[in-house]
């Protein structure tokens, strides 16, 4: 009988602890590559597609922070579907005057799971 409850107590553990797993793995993805593109010599628009929609606040926000080398992307804007992913959108203002083909640190901070680090060359702006 004890041997019986061992089993029971094992099975139930392992029960518990899947569900735990599964939500461990499910993290928002990048798919893709990021792209930053020059609008003028101040300002830059972020392009990404992710593998879920970003998770969203009571007030209608994004729980996510976009920042590149440091200093915030402004607002986030939900830019349409790419197949069965989701693009967004943000325009950068540096402090400084950017520079093209300059590689810059994009760092993706979404709420419940590790950030999203990535380096994205300034583009020209697309005609």
């Amino acid at each position: 009988m004890r041997r019986l409850s061992t089993i029971t107590a094992s099975a139930l553990a392992v029960a518990a602890l899947a569900p735990a797993a599964a939500m461990a793995g499910s993290g928002i993805e990048l798919h893709g590559a990021p792209t930053l593109r020059l609008v003028d010599r101040d300002h830059a628009k972020l392009t990404l597609v992710t593998s879920e929609r970003l998770p969203r606040q009571a007030d209608g926000g994004y729980k996510a922070r976009l920042a590149v080398s440091g200093t915030r992307v402004g607002s986030i804007h939900a830019a349409g579907r790419h197949g069965r992913d989701f693009r967004y959108t943000g325009v950068f203002g540096a402090a400084r005057t950017l520079k093209l083909g300059h590689k810059y640190t994009l760092r993706i901070r979404i709420a419940g799971q590790d950030d999203i680090v990535r380096t994205v060359k300034l583009l020209e702006e697309r005609r």
